[in-house]
């Protein structure tokens, strides 16, 4: 049987995208810093083995290791078994691997990195957020959100044609994340698409339902 573990820490929204997948595609998989029972320091030696730049998540695949969300995502799919969530026409697996590209590099870079991380990680004096950096930083987040609307406007209900794709699971994560912000750091409201679309998405869908609100204890 093949042994699927997502090297990753819970509130990674990589990581998270890594989970969805498993989830939509019902791979059994685990999810944590320790492998086979044994704690792997983030950044340690063996970390920078699995990727060169110490970043998570690392998928491990029995003795195999694979970094990059969207590589792993993109090998998991098809891989494994179940729901697939690429296209098979060239042409629209092409222009899906390009909006999941367009996510992972710009749009989650924008709202997670830029943005909301100075909530997370403050890097201010006494540990409080740099307000003026999260100022400069806001409208590139909005842009960002601006064009996930166009998609939505565009597509049937998802981020890529009418069913589940690995677009929707490359987004989802740092949009649930967006949602979740409060005044005055908000980026959406209530009556957004947005925000509609990631409701939506917890209420169809048990994978976003599991990883986007997992639960607590």
């Amino acid at each position: 049987m093949t042994k699927v573990h997502i090297y990753s820490v819970a509130f990674s929204s990589f990581g998270r995208v890594a989970q969805l997948v498993c989830e939509e595609k019902q791979i059994p998989y685990s999810m944590g810093m320790a492998v086979n029972g044994e704690e792997v320091p983030f950044k340690g030696e063996q970390h920078h083995v699995w990727h060169p730049y110490g970043k998570i998540p690392v998928l491990l695949v029995n003795d195999k290791a694979l970094c990059e969300s969207t590589s792993i995502i993109r090998y998991l799919d098809a891989q494994f078994p179940g729901v697939k969530l690429t296209p098979q026409d060239p042409w629209l697996a092409a222009k899906l691997d390009e909006r999941v590209q367009l996510l992972s590099n710009y749009i989650n870079h924008a709202l997670i990195r830029d943005y909301m991380l100075e909530l997370i990680f403050p890097k201010g004096p006494d540990g409080t957020p740099r307000l003026d950096v999260m100022e400069a930083n806001k409208p590139a987040a909005l842009r960002a959100l601006s064009l996930v609307e166009t998609w939505l406007s565009e597509e049937a209900g998802y981020l890529f044609g009418s069913t589940f794709s690995l677009a929707d699971a490359m987004a989802l994560p740092s949009l649930y994340y967006v949602t979740q912000l409060k005044a005055p750091f908000s980026l959406v409201n209530e009556d957004s698409a947005i925000f509609r679309y990631v409701q939506r998405m917890k209420e169809t869908h048990a994978s976003c339902a599991k990883v986007l609100v997992p639960k607590q204890g």
